[in-house]
C-alpha cells in the first residue's frame, strides 16, 4: 500500500507504506514548495525521490531497536524522548487518513 500526504507546504508519498516493495529497501518522495509550469504540465521543482537501503529487512531493524532501547535502559539510562512524538505524529498522520476515507476522502486537517 502507498500513501501520500498533501499539506499546504508539500507533499510526502511513501511506496510499499504497509509492507514494502522491497525487503531491505524503501522509497519515499517529497516536494514543498512546489507550483506548476508556465503551461500547468508539471510540477516546479520536482519531487525529490530518496531510496533507503538496509542490510537487513525493516522488521528486524525495528526488533533490534527495540531491544537496544530496553538494554539501555536496564542499564541505567533515560528512555529516549524522541520516540513518543515520532510514533504520536504517526498517528496523528494515520488517524486523519482513517478519518478522510470514512468521509468519502475528504481532506482532514491536521494540526501541530
Amino acid at each position: 500500500m502507498d500513501i501520500t500526504a498533501v499539506g499546504t507546504k508539500g507533499t510526502l508519498h511513501v511506496d510499499g507504506f504497509v509492507i514494502p516493495h522491497e525487503e531491505k529497501e524503501a522509497a519515499f518522495s517529497a516536494a514543498s514548495q512546489s507550483g506548476f509550469d508556465e503551461f500547468v504540465t508539471c510540477w516546479v521543482p520536482s519531487p525529490s525521490r530518496h531510496i533507503v537501503t538496509t542490510d537487513l529487512p525493516q522488521e528486524v531493524l525495528m526488533v533490534r531497536e527495540f531491544a537496544r532501547l530496553v538494554g539501555a535502559i536496564k542499564n541505567g539510562a533515560k528512555p529516549e524522548k524522541k520516540w513518543p512524538t515520532l510514533s504520536r505524529k504517526t498517528q496523528i498522520v494515520l488517524d486523519a487518513v482513517k478519518a478522510s476515507i470514512a468521509k468519502g476522502f475528504e481532506s482532514i486537517d491536521i494540526a501541530d
